[in-house]
């Protein structure tokens, strides 16, 4: 049997357990801290933040600053999660190779989330691991998992959901809402579950706590003896918890930066969503600064920190800066799980594709436009023949609300594009749904050398973009100018056509990408 501390740091605010995985995770690595499993809560609850991502796209802010939930980042990747107060979080910290982090990392994930699941199937139920992170109660979602690496040792850390306080996630994440998919859910209630209310009565930490402990001892042969902190470990929190506390490190990936607005990029892969940042040195023809941010997980965790200092002086053009990209990722030792380098290496392309747009739109205007299947430079050759507006836009009381067309009124801006499309000899179409978007895109404008123009939230494009990429129709698509259905916690009920507000489109950008692609 090996020994484990059996760690248990109680109720504590996010900074301070955000700053303990990183002490204990940096001491164990040294040999200061022995092997251990930690199970920790929060208190006052928290939102959180993956490593790589963004506060601002993720975390409502205001909701929780006004019902005191902490905001913080986690060091290991992944989406944004709420840690509710009846949540609890566990975690292993051990040197790699030691049990239970033998093999590859996706060996190890498959491992120990295995025991995990196991651990909560000791309260009669089937839970199992579902690639990539989530280990769920008949499909649906009980706990995130993620983990983290440095110097030759690892953390793999996990929550469950214990008590149904669903109304939390939607006010004050951005993600979960996000994501959704009608073929995949139709609510967050569909995708994510409690154990209280799989089992019908109430569920003390404890009880989680035993089976859990008994699954890992059992299958990874650990003794577990419970133990405190180390004297090293209360120090250094006392020394370093104010750095956990601060801006620097809950909002240092955002992407917010002096000397004016970056080119951005984003992509939805299978690893979870890139968005790419870069802002150009002095003259455009190099990058100065470089922020790549989203939910997936690196191994090592600060694999996309050298990314992105290797490309600071890189050249803009397409071919020299694939070229760089892609020899730093075949000589470094490390991965984006899930992402291959050709895809890390489009999206940041992508982004840098943008500075030919420089002298018809700025940066800020360029970054609301989503291009589908075209790069930036055919926007300068290629005619525009439909324009695809949103049924959202539509004023609450009109007749055309919930069908096609519009009778141009004047009452919304609906009608004012209606009447610039034919004025430039193109076709004005109101997208009732999302199915019906998909078959205007296959049965009209797939395999032409026309484009479409259209509008939608960047929520929509991310969550969508494959979709629409997987039609052989090319298209540019003006980021919506106000709060939108996902905002809102509503994009199951827009993806039906049946949102309940109005959207504002952004006018003058439409309007301006309407003549600069009409005077090709």
């Amino acid at each position: 049997m090996i020994s484990f501390r059996l760690l248990d740091t109680g109720c504590i605010s996010a900074a301070e357990n955000m700053a303990l995985d990183q002490i204990i995770l940096e001491e164990t690595a040294e040999g200061a801290s022995p092997p251990t499993m930690r199970f920790l809560q929060f208190e006052p609850a928290a939102a959180l933040v993956g490593y790589h991502q963004d506060v601002d796209l993720e975390i409502r802010e205001s909701y929780c600053r006004e019902n005191g939930i902490d905001v913080n980042r986690r060091i290991t990747g992944g989406g944004g999660i709420l840690f509710q107060e009846s949540s609890l979080g566990w975690e292993i910290f051990a040197p790699l190779g030691a049990p239970p982090f033998r093999g590859s990392y996706e060996e190890i994930l498959h491992s120990v989330c295995g025991a995990a699941a196991a651990g909560i199937s000791r309260f009669g139920v089937q839970a199992a691991f579902r690639p990539r992170n989530d280990i769920e109660i008949d499909g649906r979602k009980i706990s995130g998992t993620g983990g983290a690496m440095i110097s030759g040792a690892f953390m793999f850390q996990g929550t469950f959901l214990v008590k149904n306080e669903v109304e939390l996630f939607l006010k004050a994440l951005r993600v979960p809402v996000e994501k959704l998919k009608k073929r995949e859910i139709e609510s967050l209630m569909d995708r994510i579950c409690f154990l209280e209310d799989i089992l019908h009565r109430d569920v003390t930490i404890d009880e989680i706590k035993l089976n859990l402990t008994l699954e890992f001892s059992e299958r990874f042969g650990i003794s577990f003896e419970t133990g405190g902190l180390m004297e090293k470990e209360r120090d250094r929190l006392a020394e370093e918890l104010a750095y956990y506390q601060s801006s620097d490190w809950v909002a240092g990936r955002n992407r917010k930066s002096p000397g004016g607005d970056p080119l951005r990029s984003i992509t939805q892969t299978k690893g979870g969503s890139i968005r790419v940042h870069l802002w150009p040195a002095p003259g455009g023809r190099s990058i100065r600064r470089a922020l790549i941010v989203g939910d997936f997980f690196t191994t090592p965790a600060r694999m996309i920190h050298d990314l992105e200092a290797a490309l600071v002086g890189a050249p803009f053009d397409q071919e020299s800066l694939w070229t760089h990209t892609k020899h730093f990722l075949e000589c470094y030792d490390g991965a984006v799980l899930g992402v291959s380098s050709d895809q890390l290496t489009e999206t940041i392309v992508s982004a840098a594709d943008r500075v030919v747009l420089k002298d018809s739109f700025s940066a800020a205007e360029s970054n609301e436009l989503f291009l589908v299947n075209l790069r930036p430079v055919d926007l300068t050759t290629l005619t525009p023949k439909w324009l695809l507006l949103p049924y959202c836009s539509k004023n609450l009381g009109c007749d055309f609300r919930e069908i096609e067309g519009c009778d141009m009124c004047g009452q919304c801006e609906i009608g004012h594009f209606c009447e610039l499309a034919i004025m430039h000899n193109m076709v004005p179409i109101t997208i009732q749904s999302f199915e019906h978007l998909m078959e205007t895109l296959v049965n009209l404008c797939a395999n032409h050398e026309e484009i479409f123009i259209g509008s939608c939230c960047e929520a929509f494009y991310a969550k969508h973009q494959a979709e629409m990429e997987s039609v052989a129709a090319r298209g540019v698509l003006v980021c919506l100018d106000s709060t939108t259905c996902y905002d809102l916690g509503k994009g199951s009920q827009a993806y039906k056509g049946n949102f309940d507000n109005k959207t504002e489109l952004n006018v003058p950008l439409i309007e301006k990408t309407l003549r600069l692609l009409n005077e090709n």
